[in-house]
């Protein structure tokens, strides 16, 4: 019966010339790889080397980056090159307890390098111990090239002796007795530096031994001292516990206190807020007022302004109709004149009479179109008297609402002063700020009583006025 092969699978991926994943598997008995040249026979024999942790000149390379795929006119570079190798472990060779092995190693461009047995990372050190229980580690027969049959039957016997030790097993053991040769000689010389550790250390360790002596003693009287501060810390300790229950129910009252006089506080600060608020809203109505006598003080100016123009149009209309009344009065005499004189009897023709009389005829209607429009400028008078009276009335409407108002004001006062009293009596916080909303409220009464009487002064004024026209 043919026994099934030791080496099972290679998987390659980014190894020289391998950029993509290849799979190879082997089947039982003999297996041979046939192609041209350069179609990468040899670089199979490389991963198998590599991938066992081969580390010298073998793999043809120069550097260890060079076993990566480095690209080529159709493909670009790769970053990695891994394979794997899948040894069937039916018979326990590999001293492991998995009938299947898989060894692999990954090379990145970093120059980071990874050992992997069965998908995990080892040390490479692993490897070769799980290789070297198999006797698969620095075999000189595990991969035989070209001519190298030739070359062991040319050798002379004493150089073909190291052959034979390796196909006997021998130089596995020779090895290991080289790796334990050299660990006893780290562990001498080891050993002579802890001889040497312990010569410096023995006079110390006498004065130790006098201070541990000393310590225990001090240690005995430590307990001693121990008990009785543990005694008197016990005592200490009740004292503390009964002082901190004590303190305890003290502060659950300073805290039924502190939260009495912040629920206090709290309303203060609520009924501060609310005067404040209404403080605010007087004094938004005080300048509301202020606005509103400026606009009376400003129709007032103009009233007056207007007042003395008319006046003085109705004096200078007055003078205009006395003087058309004197006019009036010699064009009537002189009319009565001309008609005595048209009453005698006819005289001749006078030319120069009737020139006079043309004369007197214009000048009497040049007195008729004079008076006309002193007639016109009299009722024009009229209605700027009316539309005095009009803006007086409306003048006085506004003093009576400002009055209203002010009185509003006042009783508004009255309350927001009765609210900031009883908060006064809350906190002793907002006597300040009640004092000083007092003062402005004090001043907004004084400006509207200011008002009221630059209010009657010019109804005053305009009666003077009216009485005076």
């Amino acid at each position: 019966m043919t026994r099934a092969a030791r080496l099972a699978a290679l998987r390659l991926q980014g190894f020289k010339s391998f950029a993509e994943r290849t799979v190879v598997e082997l089947g039982p008995g003999i297996n041979a790889v046939v192609g041209p040249n350069g179609s990468g026979k040899s670089n199979l024999a490389d991963a198998l080397r590599w991938a066992l942790g081969e580390q010298g000149r073998a793999l043809r390379s120069r550097k260890s980056e060079d076993v990566i795929f480095a690209g080529s006119d159709r493909r670009s570079a790769v970053g990695m090159a891994d394979v794997t190798l899948s040894l069937d472990n039916a018979d326990g060779l590999l001293p492991v307890d998995y009938s299947t092995v898989e060894v692999g190693r990954r090379l990145y461009r970093s120059g980071e390098n990874e050992y992997l047995i069965n998908r995990q990372r080892v040390r490479l050190r692993d490897l070769e111990d799980l290789l070297e229980g198999a006797n698969l580690a620095e075999n000189a027969f595990l991969f035989i090239g070209q001519g190298m049959v030739d070359q062991a039957l040319a050798l002379r016997p004493e150089e073909r002796r190291p052959l034979f030790e390796e196909v006997a097993g021998v130089r596995r053991h020779d090895r290991r007795r080289r790796r334990a040769i050299d660990q006893l000689a780290e562990a001498e010389s080891n050993i002579a530096r802890v001889a040497d550790v312990v010569a410096e250390l023995r006079p110390q360790a006498r004065r130790l031994a006098a201070q541990a002596e000393q310590q225990a003693s001090r240690a005995r009287a430590g307990d001693d001292l121990a008990a009785a501060l543990v005694s008197a810390g016990h005592h200490r300790w009740h004292e503390a516990a009964s002082r901190v229950a004590a303190a305890a129910a003290e502060l659950a009252r300073a805290r039924s206190e502190a939260d009495a006089a912040l629920e206090a506080e709290r309303a203060a600060d609520a009924a501060a807020a609310t005067a404040a608020r209404r403080l605010a809203q007087i004094d938004a109505e005080e300048r509301e007022a202020r606005a509103a006598h400026d606009a009376a003080r400003a129709r007032l100016a103009e009233i007056r302004l207007r007042s003395t123009r008319l006046e003085a149009e109705a004096e200078a209309a007055a003078r205009d109709r006395e003087r058309v009344a004197s006019e009036r009065a010699a064009a009537e005499a002189s009319l009565v004149d001309h008609r005595r004189v048209l009453s005698l009897p006819m005289p001749p023709r006078d030319e120069a009479l009737d020139a006079e009389i043309a004369a007197l005829d214009a000048a009497r209607a040049e007195a008729l179109s004079e008076l006309s429009s002193l007639r016109a400028r009299r009722r024009a008078a009229g209605e700027a008297q009316a539309a005095v009276i009009r803006a007086e009335e409306t003048r006085r409407a506004e003093r009576d609402a400002a009055a209203r108002r002010v009185a509003d004001l006042e009783r508004r006062l009255a309350e927001a002063r009765a609210e900031e009293s009883a908060a006064v009596l809350q906190t002793g916080e907002l006597r300040a700020r009640v004092a000083i909303a007092s003062e402005a409220a004090a001043a907004a009464s004084r400006r509207a009583a200011d008002a009221a009487a630059s209010a009657e002064s010019a109804r005053a004024a305009a009666e003077a006025a009216d009485g005076a026209r």
